[in-house]
């Protein structure tokens, strides 16, 4: 009898309610990792964008001057080095009156695609993964 009643009145917490309160935690940290990378996506996916708009002004810019754009980005005083996130291309119809330029991803965000033209504004590919 003496040792049900020194059980009771012991304090502390027992192992399944511990075990419970890892679970709880490890849920919260995984979906907060989860939203953490979504956000930096997001992040990562701005630069995709403010890179093609710069590469239409630039664009704008070059055909003001030569009638016609261009696809070489040296030329166009563009310098796609400082864009870590994303590869920039541009394409030239067979006059030289109209482009696409198109960031690709690479390492984090490899899968996405963006592309511009002369007229528009930057317009994700339906296939990304980071849609």
């Amino acid at each position: 009898m003496k040792t049900t009643r020194s059980r009771r009145n012991r304090r502390g917490f027992t192992i399944i309610e511990l075990s419970l309160v890892l679970v709880i935690i490890g849920i919260l940290a995984s979906l907060a990792v989860y939203t953490y990378k979504r956000f930096a996506d997001k992040a990562r996916m701005t630069q995709a964008r403010t890179t093609l708009m710069h590469l239409q002004k630039t664009e704008t810019i070059y055909f003001t001057e030569h009638e016609q754009y261009s696809d070489n980005l040296v030329l166009l005083d563009f310098d796609p080095t400082k864009y870590n996130y994303y590869v920039i291309s541009v394409v030239l119809d067979n006059t030289g009156l109209n482009y696409t330029g198109t960031a690709t991803g690479v390492d984090a965000m490899q899968g996405d695609r963006w592309t511009i033209r002369r007229e528009g504004d930057p317009l994700q590919d339906n296939t990304s993964t980071f849609r």
